[in-house]
């Protein structure tokens, strides 16, 4: 199984309510307020809880940057992810957390930890397979919350589009969940301002952009839905494949070369499979048949991001700026 989760899409709404549960002691000077339990509805699931999380395990790079961008690393008990390094400014942060050693560890090992919440990105966590089912943290007390953009699961076929107001709620949920409502606030007020500003005064409404992830003989390219239709949106490109309405289909190469896209974005991944790295799928496209008929290719019209930033995450800021970079250096532009 391909355990690397690229997939991404179908938000689903989420909403904060809150609900007087109980009383203090009304001694002189204690505060007799009643204490609320903060409810969120995450994919499906009502997410509840009576005091701010104390004890977090992140599963999957995109949650554990989220978590450590809003300063929490003081409240995590647990980080792990895979593939890539956390964000350089991050580093100093993450290291000063108990790292697990593989990026889905064990349902006992996570316990170990004596979290009081379990936060990931992809569906594939809360399965036999990756940790265990949501429902088994939930019976023991531990509250969980899963990315929207994975609510529909990996194969299914999208309704509906991510968009970074996706990702802001998300981060407004979680700072809500830990009641640091204003470094949330500051985060989306940065991620917002960079996204606009690395798009502004382009236009690229003449451009098409196929996102290839990985694999040569199956190669996997962003269909409508996620991270890369974000980023795309963006800064008003169009996805080759936006018709297909799986998150990351298999698409073969002659459909690619009946598209032609003006620009191929390419994921450099360190995970040594095929056509994982940037090297390898530049050697390929520029030596096989097919593909060294490709436009963007007789041009070396590449845009090399890494693959964490083709999944939904704040990374998607960065990429932002990166295509949008990217394609101005290319002169594709109008």
């Amino acid at each position: 199984m391909r355990q690397r989760v690229r997939k991404i899409a179908g938000a689903t709404a989420i909403a904060a309510v809150f609900t007087a549960v109980g009383c203090s002691g009304s001694e002189s000077g204690a505060d007799d307020s009643p204490r609320a339990t903060t409810e969120l509805t995450n994919c499906e699931t009502t997410v509840a809880v009576d005091e701010p999380i104390q004890r977090a395990i992140a599963v999957n790079q995109p949650a554990a940057e989220l978590l450590l961008s809003l300063g929490l690393e003081d409240r995590i008990a647990g980080l792990a992810y895979g593939d890539d390094p956390v964000l350089p400014d991050l580093a100093g942060a993450a290291s000063r957390v108990h790292n697990f050693d593989v990026e889905f560890p064990s349902f006992e090992a996570v316990l170990d930890r004596e979290p009081d919440f379990v936060y990931t990105t992809f569906d594939y966590t809360f399965t036999d397979e990756g940790i265990a089912d949501r429902q088994r943290f939930t019976d023991m007390g531990i509250a969980t919350y899963q990315s929207s953009s994975e609510c529909g699961g990996q194969e299914a076929l999208q309704a509906t589009e991510s968009t970074l107001a996706d990702l802001y709620s998300e981060i407004e949920d979680i700072a809500t969940l830990f009641e640091v409502h204003d470094r949330g606030d500051e985060l989306i007020a940065e991620l917002r301002g960079r996204a606009q500003a690395a798009a502004g005064g382009l236009d690229a409404s003449n451009v098409s952009l196929a996102w290839w992830y990985d694999g040569t003989k199956t190669p996997y390219f962003a269909g409508c839905c996620g991270a890369p239709g974000i980023m795309t949106q963006q800064v008003g490109a169009q996805n080759a494949f936006a018709d297909n309405r799986q998150l990351w289909p298999e698409i073969g190469w002659e459909s690619v070369l009946d598209r032609d896209p003006t620009v191929l974005v390419l994921a450099d991944l360190g995970r040594g499979g095929d056509g994982d790295s940037v090297d390898e799928k530049i050697r390929f496209l520029e030596s096989d048949p097919v593909t060294s008929r490709l436009t963007a290719v007789r041009n070396k019209r590449y845009i090399v991001i890494s693959g964490t930033a083709m999944d939904p995450s704040i990374r998607n800021v960065q990429g932002i700026e990166q295509i949008a970079a990217g394609l101005r250096d290319l002169g594709v532009t109008r």
